[in-house]
């Protein structure tokens, strides 16, 4: 369930200590500051999830391909996880690369990462491929895959489906 009060915007400067705390957060495994200096470049797909004033959770995106747009980096906070903020951020990124004018999404995500995992095929990305010791540590990663057209599709299909259940159970009641 989606928290109150949330929404997504464009990063801006002002944000940097509240993604430098997120990164620390969710990955160890690397410099915060390397990483935020990466994300600037590609600040037009940078965004943030806010909750009362609070960044929540962010994602950075970009152009991978003429036809490809690339999920670099998602993370959301510990204290807001399982509330469809990552879904949101997907969905947002998403919408960004349609209007783009691009056709698929892609990301890497950790063997053992299954929440992720998990997440990613409800909402439509399959697992194309594996890279072998993707990771600085030597484990391996997932590469998946969606059509921006069949997750909306699908998103579409989900929404009216719930619309449908719900007008089905007012009417039993």
């Amino acid at each position: 369930m989606l928290l109150p009060n949330i929404y997504v915007r464009r990063y801006v400067p002002e944000d940097k200590y509240s993604i430098l705390m997120l990164e620390v957060e969710a990955f160890a495994e690397h410099n915060p500051y390397e990483y935020l200096g990466f994300y600037e470049v590609f600040q037009d797909g940078f965004f943030v999830c806010v909750q009362n004033n609070d960044i929540v959770g962010f994602i950075v995106g970009y152009a991978l391909s003429d036809s490809e747009g690339h999920i670099f980096s998602l993370a959301v906070s510990k204290f807001h996880r399982n509330h469809g903020i990552a879904e949101l951020l997907i969905d947002h990124m998403c919408t960004y690369f349609l209007f783009k004018g691009l056709q698929r999404a892609s990301l890497e995500v950790r063997v053992s990462n299954v929440p992720a995992i998990s997440l990613y095929r409800k909402i439509g990305f399959e697992a194309v491929w594996i890279e072998l010791k993707y990771y600085g540590d030597g484990e391996d990663g997932y590469v998946m895959m969606v059509n921006l057209n069949s997750y909306f599709f699908q998103k579409e299909q989900f929404r009216m489906s719930k619309e449908l259940s719900k007008k089905r159970e007012e009417g039993v009641n």
